[in-house]
């Protein structure tokens, strides 16, 4: 008993380091783009850069609003008019009323701009300032935390493959373990007990197997939503 162990151990051991280690991460887009591809399609961003529009746009506004205070007025007259001519002679001066018609036109700007609206312009301004600004912290809050949600996730899934590599190996040590144990007990040379506790040793590596790769299509599924676009090269 003790002999066929130690030979299933040498198997398992001999097997582990025939493996080559497969690549994941290779498939998947480096990390830099990953994180400007999220913040680019974050839709808080968005709404947080939509709310800055907005109050640049109010701010706009209030710069203008004294030209509601502004009046313009015109004025267009026509009617007949009496006027004097005087006639120079070389007798005597003599004057002479004319009857004419006339066209007249008249232009005018008045401003009334109160000082309390004057002030309160001023504030309406400088508010505004301060909401965008205030905005743009919170862009840079958002930022910060998707930039570090998708770094997280990303050296997750990184993880996730390399144990996949190492729980393919460990799977495949083991079914070889077993395929020999089965062949000893066919033989008559191994216990029940010891190709039970292969076959076991066998299941259980590839339950841990296919929950490792359920947890890596999880977290890439997450890590794309997160990114907003597919992930793979």
């Amino acid at each position: 008993m003790k002999k066929l162990l130690l030979v299933i151990l040498l198997i398992s051991a001999t097997a582990l380091n025939a493996q080559e280690t497969p690549t994941g991460m290779d498939k998947i887009k480096p990390l830099d783009s990953l994180i400007s591809m999220a913040l680019r399609n974050a839709p808080s961003v968005h709404r947080l850069t939509t709310g800055q529009l907005q109050k640049e746009e109010e701010m706009a506004m209030s710069k203008k609003d004294w030209l509601q205070h502004v009046a313009l007025t015109a004025g267009y007259n026509y009617g007949n008019g009496v006027i004097s001519d005087q006639l120079l002679t070389s007798s005597d001066n003599q004057n002479t009323f004319v009857t004419r018609q006339n066209a007249t036109y008249n232009l005018g700007l008045s401003i009334r701009l109160p000082f309390s609206e004057l002030v309160s312009r001023k504030n309406k301004i400088k508010l505004n300032k301060y909401a965008i600004e205030e905005i743009e912290y919170q862009k840079s809050d958002i930022k910060k935390v998707i930039a570090e949600e998708v770094t997280k996730r990303y050296n997750q899934l990184s993880l996730s493959f390399k144990i996949i590599e190492l729980q393919t190996e460990k799977m495949q040590a083991n079914e070889s373990a077993l395929m020999l144990t089965e062949g000893y007990f066919k033989a008559g040379k191994a216990e029940m007990d010891a190709y039970r506790m292969a076959l076991d040793i066998a299941t259980t590596s590839k339950i841990e197997l296919e929950k490792t790769k359920s947890d890596a299509w999880y977290t890439l599924k997450t890590l794309e939503q997160l990114v907003g676009s597919p992930i793979i090269r």
